[in-house]
């Protein structure tokens, strides 16, 4: 990769479940050399029963290794504006999900008060590239501009692909030929472990300006998409 570019490798597990799930992952990163991890405290969910996030004690977590580990920085999923005040100053990554890709007011709120490094908007599995530039359209004319955000494929819902889903790499790279920075998500556009690593591979070769992995360290004991999940192991041979 041409280091002159900066790169947005985004790594961690799908939600953070406990101090000792998300240090492992931050000694991890740290190691690596990636500076973006997926602190997920906050979680939607299909299913209402399914584990939603630690919420005010995960970003108590967070804060309180902050010091310990200066040079990592924090992608945190919102998905309300109450979400966003409570990470505005903890993340330095905001991020948009692909359920609220197209909750406007959200996107607006977001603009109004941001005040973070980037925005991190995620398309929906089932929306077009129009509608994902026009989301983005919202968070620029409400002021973030638009070097400051970086958008996401996750995939498609797709009725070939034995996982159901497919990584939707033309919507990705007209994207990018739209401007916008744009990283590939290949653990949800895959949705199964041994899938994921190739993907990347293939979206570091096309340049895209960096990968979403999600890695645990115990994958088949995590309570959210353990089945996408690498190993802490698989992922430092990854960046090696």
């Amino acid at each position: 990769m041409d280091s002159k570019t900066q790169r947005f490798n985004i790594v961690g597990p799908c939600s953070m479940e406990s101090r000792d799930q998300i240090e492992a992952v931050f000694k991890v990163a740290q190691t690596i050399g990636v500076s973006y991890v997926r602190a997920q405290v906050f979680k939607p969910r299909t299913n209402p029963n399914s584990f939603q996030g630690m919420a005010d004690e995960g970003i108590t977590i967070l804060k309180d290794l902050a010091p310990k580990y200066p040079d990592l920085k924090y992608v945190c999923e919102v998905c309300s504006n109450e979400h966003f005040d409570k990470l505005v100053n903890v993340a330095s990554v905001i991020q948009i999900g692909a359920r609220n890709m197209q909750n406007f007011e959200l996107l607006k709120y977001v603009a109004a008060n941001f005040k973070n490094e980037f925005v991190l908007l995620k398309r929906g599995f089932s929306n077009t590239q129009k509608e994902w530039l026009s989301s983005a359209e919202y968070l620029i004319s409400g002021g973030i501009p638009k070097d400051k955000i970086i958008l996401c494929e996750r995939g498609s819902r797709s009725f070939t692909s034995p996982t159901g889903v497919s990584l939707d790499f033309i919507n990705a790279l007209m994207a990018k030929e739209a401007g916008f920075k744009v990283i590939i998500d290949s653990s949800h556009g895959t949705k199964e472990a041994r899938f994921v690593l190739p993907l990347a591979k293939a979206a570091i070769a096309m340049d895209f300006d960096g990968v979403m992995i999600e890695a645990h360290p115990n994958p088949a004991e995590s309570v959210s998409d353990r089945d996408q999940a690498i190993s802490l192991e698989a992922l430092t041979d990854f960046f090696k």
